[in-house]
């Protein structure tokens, strides 16, 4: 007879999707039986010495007191540094008889160490179907648009397939960002239904719209716009180490899609954001702007921009005089 799953390790830089999934498991838990027979143990919080692994042995037996059932999760354990011999021992002895009743769930940020004894403990348990080990993996570029889909429906909302575009390349994959930014549009959408009006008044993401504006600005050598745009940004909260980084972020990214287009004859937006892992709509945004700088011109613009990040970090210079200067130098 096939075991049921009782045992699981998740783990991945999807921190988002991990923590939905864990808080979903103990609300199930906890309306199936009891908060009570929820226990929670923090390597971060508990360093791996005697009184963990007492906790831990304690968490892993039985008690009568509350029922059998029994939801213990276990954040940080499977890495290298906290697998002391006790440790290792306990798991050893433990999970290939746990208690019919009981779920165990290690979860942590880091992809553990695949050479670990414990890791190849738990693969060889995953045959018999009583471990699963799940990595939960960013969305990637053409992903993002389904997860913000549905994230909208899970909060019984509505929104615009351009609105949708427009999300996902303002914010790109933080989806700790997107859901807050989601749930704000939602509240502030007429009959919930959000537009890409909406977004753009709404939300101030990593990739900002008045950043491709500044692009564009900058491209047409228009230093009143420019400058205007940069006063905004300023005048909104954003920091002066931030616009330099997002300056350098699109230049970098204009000179690879200038490659794509002048040497490698590909202008097709959703092949060169596969290429590149970023989204489409920043590719669109940018093949605005190509014909309007040469490779070698590009080039000395990042020699510009070392400059400018040697007097910001040297206080050297204020912002506003090196932006001055790298504009009126393009």
């Amino acid at each position: 007879m096939e075991k049921k799953k009782q045992i699981f390790l998740w783990y991945g830089q999807n921190n988002f999707d991990l923590q939905q999934t864990m808080q979903q498991w103990m609300s199930l838990f906890e309306k199936k039986y009891s908060g009570f027979n929820i226990v929670r143990l923090d390597v971060d919080e508990k360093q791996v010495k005697g009184k963990f692994v007492t906790d831990l042995k304690t968490a892993l037996q039985v008690d009568s007191l509350f029922g059998a059932n029994k939801l213990i999760i276990v954040k940080n354990l499977l890495i290298p540094a906290n697998l002391k011999e006790e440790v290792e021992e306990l798991l050893f002895s433990s999970l290939e008889k746990i208690s019919d009743s009981f779920f165990l769930i290690f979860v942590q940020d880091k992809k553990p160490d695949a050479r670990s004894k414990v890791f190849k403990f738990l693969k060889s348990l995953e045959k018999t179907n009583l471990v699963e080990i799940k990595e939960f993996l960013a969305p990637r570029p053409f992903e993002l648009n389904n997860w913000i889909l549905k994230r909208v429906e899970y909060y019984k909302g509505k929104i615009e397939n351009k609105a949708v575009e427009m999300m996902s390349a303002l914010v790109g994959p933080d989806l700790w960002l997107l859901d807050s930014e989601i749930q704000k549009l939602i509240a502030y959408a007429e009959d919930g239904m959000i537009s890409a009006d909406d977004v753009k008044k709404m939300v101030k993401g990593k990739y900002n719209e008045d950043i491709f504006q500044l692009m564009d600005a900058i491209s047409q050598k228009n230093k009143v716009k420019a400058w205007k745009l940069i006063r905004d940004q300023l005048d909104s909260g954003a920091n002066e180490i931030y616009l330099f980084t997002m300056l350098v972020r699109q230049f970098r990214l204009l000179r690879q899609i200038k490659i794509f287009v002048t040497e490698k004859k590909v202008s097709d937006s959703q092949i060169i954001a596969r290429e590149l892992k970023i989204h489409p709509f920043v590719v669109q945004k940018i093949l605005g702007q190509v014909s309007s700088f040469s490779l070698d011109q590009l080039k000395e613009i990042y020699r510009q921009l070392l400059e400018f990040e040697i007097g910001l970090k040297n206080k050297n210079f204020k912002f506003n005089l090196l932006f001055d200067k790298f504009i009126t130098q393009l």
